[in-house]
């Protein structure tokens, strides 16, 4: 990475603080000059030592917090254990102490859709003034250990949508008069595209049905399979975090790590350049603010219906 003049490692799962040396990995990355970005539960931020917390700080790593409701009994169902909600606190209080950086990250799903605003405004008393928003990935990362056989279900309804409406704009009002920001003004412009694509009678995955996205976007570039290099637990670089891997660090030691990423990318790249979309991209939702912002920037012309509201996100 330091030779490739990569600066931003991004350290995710599972759960990384499972890892017992994550600390020291951080530690060293920063040696060479690379930030680190954690995206954890939370429920293991509180028992991080002050020495730990000290080389976070000192290393500049930011903390991303999964947290899908301020509901007790909802938050544990969710992550399928008891007292998350409390420990997620406990842990992120201690971050803030510390002053390291943290937002929140939210999964917008059939059990939480209803409660957004609430949770909005206890983040925001917490003193968290970042939170993003996503609905259900329903294809899995790790399709090795997929354990839910139906995850698609997960996500909100055609029936929860006015609801959500009504959630999105209690929450934009808000935003105005308070220090906290969030990617609503940009979720809300394809999220009901997307779950309107998961319900809708067409054949599931079918090649022929329209990638979601391309109902907002004239012209589609997908930023990050030009811009992230996406490891697995195995050592292996996947073209993105949707797809399986293509080629290992660990089997071509010699070849440098630029020069896997390109032979791992190279044909999902021109595909998506010729409209050609593998399956997986009907459920990707991983860089979609992003990419909407990207693909206006990159095609302006073909995308001016969309620039306002790029240039207000930007500019919030």
């Amino acid at each position: 990475m330091h030779t490739a003049k990569i600066p931003l490692l991004y350290l995710g799962g599972g759960e990384p603080l499972l890892f017992k040396e994550i600390i020291e990995l951080i530690q060293y990355a920063h040696t060479y000059g690379i930030k680190c970005k954690l995206f954890t539960n939370g429920t293991l931020l509180d028992r991080l030592s002050q020495n730990q917390l000290d080389t976070l700080r000192k290393c500049a790593t930011s903390v991303s917090v999964s947290i899908d409701s301020f509901s007790n009994e909802k938050e544990d169902f969710i992550k399928g254990l008891s007292g998350v909600l409390t420990q997620q606190i406990k842990g992120i209080e201690k971050i803030l102490d510390n002053n390291i950086t943290m937002n929140i990250c939210t999964v917008i799903s059939s059990y939480n859709y209803d409660g957004l605003f609430d949770l909005v405004k206890n983040i925001d008393k917490l003193g968290i003034h970042q939170i993003k928003f996503q609905p259900v990935i329903f294809i899995s990362n790790f399709p090795e250990s997929d354990t839910i056989s139906n995850k698609k279900n997960l996500n909100i309804n055609l029936d929860h949508i006015p609801k959500i409406k009504n959630q999105f704009e209690l929450i934009l009002k808000y935003e105005k008069k308070s220090k906290i920001r969030t990617n609503i003004p940009l979720l809300r412009r394809w999220l009901f595209d997307y779950i309107d694509s998961i319900y809708s009678n067409e054949p599931e995955y079918s090649t022929d049905k329209e990638l979601f996205f391309k109902k907002v976007l004239h012209k589609f570039y997908c930023a990050t399979i030009y811009s992230d290099i996406a490891i697995n637990y195995y050592g292996q670089i996947m073209p993105c975090n949707m797809l399986g891997p293509r080629e290992s660090i660990k089997d071509n030691k010699e070849e440098s790590l630029l020069d896997l990423w390109n032979k791992s990318s190279d044909s999902l790249r021109k595909g998506i350049k010729n409209d050609f979309f593998p399956e997986e991209c009907r459920s990707c939702v991983n860089a979609c603010d992003g990419n909407l912002i990207y693909s206006t920037l990159k095609y302006p012309i073909s995308n001016y219906h969309i620039i306002p509201y790029v240039l207000r996100a930007i500019i919030k």
